[in-house]
């Protein structure tokens, strides 16, 4: 949420100066800044809450700030009779933009764009896995869908079997033995189902329950292990 509201503080910082000094008379092409730096503001909220590491969100939303502020100091530079050095100020704002994007293109080059990526094909995850992938989750749950299946099966039954039945994004954790979750990535609750049904045909599961994923991982997870506990309850 911070990071989010923090282009919009550098944008009204930009046009603080509005208060302070002298207005024009002419406001062309101030408010043409302005409209610019509102809508490069609003673009680098959008940013924060993509589906990526923090350390790329940081860099990117940064970046498409600091274009915000140029633009919001050039607006009040030219709607304002404002001091020479504030349009200076304005053009280090916006040499300070490639710099941060370059930032952002190294981390992804380095493959760590996004947490979900670098764990791909490496097979059944542990569950400190599980809470190292959760900001990543959580961001890629508002921009796609993305399911939670906990399963409960017999203690003897290996995580590595649940694999065949799930594509290639599809992560799966063993919370302890006999007891995992399956991430759906791209796939509702009709989705989960089918999986469910495939995994059950050729598998014995003692217990499930399906969730999707809207906002914070371990209460998510704390639901589905709240339904099966009621389950147990009412069933044995």
């Amino acid at each position: 949420m911070g990071l989010s509201l923090f282009p919009w503080a550098l944008t009204l910082l930009g046009l603080l100066p509005l208060w302070f000094f002298p207005r024009q008379e002419n406001l062309y092409p101030g408010v043409l800044f302005l409209l610019a730096a509102l809508i490069l503001a609003a673009t680098a909220s959008l940013y924060a809450r993509a589906p990526l590491s923090s350390r790329v969100r940081f860099f990117w939303v940064l970046g498409i700030s600091s274009v915000a502020v140029q633009g919001a100091l050039l607006a009040s530079d030219e709607l304002a009779q404002l001091p020479d050095g504030l349009v200076v100020t304005a053009s280090v704002a916006g040499l300070a933009a490639p710099a941060l994007f370059l930032a952002a293109l190294f981390v992804l080059l380095r493959g760590e764009g996004s947490g979900l990526m670098s764990v791909q094909g490496e097979g059944v995850l542990p569950q400190s896995a599980l809470q190292a992938l959760a900001p990543g989750l959580e961001a890629l749950s508002r921009v796609r869908p993305v399911t939670l299946l906990l399963l409960h099966t017999h203690p003897d039954q290996p995580g590595a079997a649940l694999l065949g039945f799930l594509r290639k994004p599809d992560l799966v954790f063993e919370l302890k033995p006999g007891h995992f979750l399956v991430v759906l990535q791209g796939s509702g609750p009709e989705g989960a189902q089918v999986v469910f049904r495939r995994i059950r045909q050729n598998l014995a599961i003692r217990a499930y329950a399906v969730l999707p994923l809207q906002g914070a991982l371990g209460q998510a997870l704390r639901q589905l292990e709240g339904e099966l506990a009621h389950y147990y309850l009412t069933h044995h």
